[in-house]
Formats: structure tokens, sequence, C-alpha cells
């Protein structure tokens, strides 16, 4: 494998992305956030710094599974629509090197916004005196883990359907998931053998992204931190995971007339 080819697609997609001014868009995000926090603070967040915490973590969580969706969503069915995608494949490299290329650099364009706008908040809310734990690095990592989840599944949809079903259906997987498990779980000891077997394989296949999203506890100080063998765990579900989205985007991308 190039990793070499890899790395310089990743590249390509990163610079696109500042072309585009999607980290611009992050950046006032990031402002609104500073704007938002400056508005609470002047309030006060005695006694609510549990739930500040919650709620920052949730809306950093909103917009960074928003950008990578549209980030990863695109990438492929744009570079064919625009015809810069033949210049590639004119290169010495074969077409499972491109996607993982491409969905390197969205993981990377991915992971840069999060980090800014886990940044900008945590400045926020540090100066009015909000304080974090350990626990919070713990939060950041599983998070990153799962928005790389989402960018593959971003990227596989993107091949079996528009860019505009992809991303329906790419919000759909990231943030109905969790109730269709819910509903699954609640309803399984009522139902039949056959159900049953059917649920477990669709417990299997769902991507469990909530799993990666520790805001909740990080946000309540008093329940410590993920003892270490869950990080690992959560960490091969999520190579797990993308390497098999990867396979089957392979599969269906090297069959696929240009």
């Amino acid at each position: 494998m190039n990793f070499r080819a890899i790395q310089a697609l990743a590249g390509g997609v990163i610079l696109e992305s500042i072309r585009r001014k999607d980290l611009w868009v992050v950046a006032i995000l990031g402002f609104l956030i500073l704007l938002s926090a400056s508005v609470l603070g002047f309030f006060g967040f005695q006694g609510l710094e549990a739930f500040v915490k919650d709620l920052a973590g949730s809306v950093v969580g909103l917009f960074s599974t928003i950008i990578a969706i549209l980030t990863a969503s695109r990438l492929v069915p744009e570079e064919i629509k625009n015809r810069t995608l033949y210049p590639l494949i004119s290169r010495p490299i074969n077409r499972f090197e491109l996607l993982a290329g491409k969905l390197w650099g969205a993981i990377v364009v991915t992971w840069i916004a999060f980090l800014v706008l886990c940044g900008l908040t945590a400045l926020a809310l540090t100066f009015f005196h909000v304080h974090f734990e350990v626990i919070m690095l713990q939060y950041i990592f599983c998070k990153m883990l799962g928005l790389a989840v989402v960018c593959s599944i971003s990227l596989l949809l993107s091949l079996l359907m528009t860019i505009q079903a992809a991303v329906t259906f790419s919000f759909i997987v990231a943030f109905g998931t969790s109730m269709i498990t819910r509903a699954m779980t609640m309803g399984y000891d009522s139902a039949s053998p056959l159900v049953q077997s059917i649920f477990r394989v669709l417990n299997a296949i769902l991507p469990q992204y909530d799993l990666f999203d520790l805001g909740s506890r990080a946000a309540n100080s008093g329940w410590g931190t993920v003892p270490l063998w869950v990080i690992g765990a959560l960490a091969a579900y999520a190579v797990v995971y993308i390497s098999a989205t990867l396979a089957l985007s392979w599969a269906k991308f090297r069959r696929q007339a240009i």
C-alpha cells in the first residue's frame, strides 16, 4: 500500500476544506460559543457547572458531527461530478488507496474542527472558573474515535446514493441509532425468537455511536475516569468498524464506472 499517496490525498482534502472556507465556519461557530458563554457567565455559573459542561459537550459534538457528515459525504461524488477524479486515478494509485486517502483527510478535517471548538469552549468556560477533570481528555479521545466512524459511514453511503440522500441517512444513523437500539432493547424480551435474532443482527450492524460520547460522565466529576480497558475496547471497535465500512466502500467503488 502506498502510504505516501494516501497522505498526499488526505492533504488535498484538508487544503480543499480550507479553500471552501469550511474551517472558517468552525471559527464562526467557535465565536458564537464564546459569545454564548459570556452571556451565560454574566448571570453566573454557580451551581450549574455540570449542566454547562454537559451542554457545551453536546453543542460541540453536534457541530462536529455535522462537519464530519458534510465533509465525508461529498468527497468522491463531487470529484466524479467535477471530473477531477480522472487525474487522480491516472496516477500510480489504486482505488482503495484513493478512498483511504480521502477518508483520512475527512477524518483529519473533522478532528481539527472538533479540537478548535473544544479549545474555544474550554477557554470560554475556564474564564468563568468552570473546572475540568482528567476525564475530559477521555471524552475528547473517544469523541474523536466516534467522529472517525461517522466519516467512514458517510463515505460509504455517498457511494451508494446521491449526496443529499447520503447526508440525510448519515444524520439518521448518527442521531437516530441510539433511539433504534433503545427500542430494540425494550422490546427484546417480549419478541419472538426470530425477531430477537433480527434484533441481534441489527444491533451488531448499526454503529453504536453513543458509546463514544462520554459527555454526561465528563460533566459529572464525581463519576471518575473510565477504565483504560474500556477506552481500548472502544478504540478497537472503531478500528474494526472503520475497516469494515472502508472495505465495503472499496467493494462498491472498484466496480463503479467513472
